[in-house]
């Protein structure tokens, strides 16, 4: 079974964390997967081409799965994003989008703790590794069943 990780954006911090989620849609929609990287917070390795992705906006209201993605690289380090952090280097894996939805329109916390009720949903980083079932049960709200 494909592993599925937790992928956190949080608009509190001090980026942008949407810069690409308006043109990301469309290109969605015909069929394409938009490529970029996504942070891995502390984790550094476990993470290999081809796992699952779902991004869980954290921080202010709503919070919720408003993305899914499959990564399409082992991790590697890169200059930290935050200019505030403790290190200057953290973990990154390439990504290929494969779902947004509306960033003001989540599927919930409360959703995700019915089919999780286990899960940290909001952990403080990226990278947090889901059940198997959890997994699964979470990614076919957002994606078709691969073949």
């Amino acid at each position: 079974m494909t592993a599925t990780f937790l992928f956190l954006v949080n608009p509190d911090l001090a980026y942008d964390p949407y810069p690409d989620w308006g043109a990301w849609a469309p290109l969605i929609e015909r069929g394409e997967r938009p490529l970029s990287r996504w942070n891995t917070g502390m984790r550094r390795q476990g993470i290999e081409p081809g796992d699952r992705g779902l991004i869980v906006r954290v921080g202010r209201e709503p919070r919720g799965l408003v993305g899914a993605c499959l990564t399409t690289s082992p991790i590697y380090c890169g200059p930290h994003w935050n200019p505030e952090a403790r290190s200057v280097e953290t973990g990154y894996v390439d990504i290929a989008m494969t779902a947004v939805i509306d960033l003001d329109d989540p599927i919930s916390l409360d959703e995700l703790r019915m089919i999780g009720p286990s899960v940290l949903w909001t952990p403080r980083q990226s990278g947090t590794r889901l059940a198997d079932e959890v997994g699964e049960r979470v990614w076919s709200l957002l994606c078709e069943p691969e073949a």
